[in-house]
């Protein structure tokens, strides 16, 4: 009987940890400057870290397989709205090709012939540093929208689907960084 009783809490134990791991911590919250990949594979830390305000885009690749979500929809609206940049705002997008099924070569290689017709800036995370150090809970099959101030806090983080109260939400904070 004791054995399966500690078996019981060791389980239990077990399974609340995992859980934790979903569920993202409390915005706002500190965070710090990483060092991800480049799509070519070299080292760099995210850009204009503490010297503007950033708007994220944490895209799992696979989160727009097969018809897109309500998220990819929404960052496609906030690209052609015109408020991914501003004075002391910098937007960009980081990969999370740690999750991804379609290969982490491939999926860099087709953003980088993107992000050379576009001037986008995008990274690459194929080891979970932006989820796991932020405290962003699971972010397989997400496309992740987040603002850090240039002080280092994360100060709005979307990882469900968009609601029209997230939206307004969004439009509201991000006029405060811009």
């Amino acid at each position: 009987m004791k054995k399966f009783i500690f078996t019981l809490a060791v389980s239990i134990f077990a399974v609340g940890t995992l859980l934790a791991d979903d569920v993202a911590a409390p915005v706002p919250h500190k965070v710090e400057n990483l060092t991800l990949k480049s799509l070519t594979g070299e080292a760099i830390t995210l850009p204009k870290f503490g010297e503007k305000n950033l708007l994220i885009f944490y895209i799992d690749p696979d989160a727009g397989i097969p018809f897109g979500n309500a998220n990819m929809r929404f960052t496609d609206e906030i690209e052609k709205s015109g408020v991914t940049s501003g004075k002391n705002l910098f937007g960009f997008g980081i990969l999370n090709t740690g999750d991804t099924a379609l290969g982490e070569k491939m999926v860099c290689k087709a953003a980088n012939k993107r992000t050379e017709k576009n001037n986008g800036t995008v990274l690459n995370d194929p080891d979970h540093i932006v989820s796991t150090r932020w405290q962003l809970g699971n972010c397989n099959g997400k496309c992740v929208i987040m603002i850090v101030s240039k002080e280092g806090e994360l100060v709005y983080l979307l990882t469900e689907k968009v609601t029209p109260e997230d939206k307004a939400e969004f439009y509201k904070t991000i006029e405060k960084y811009r």
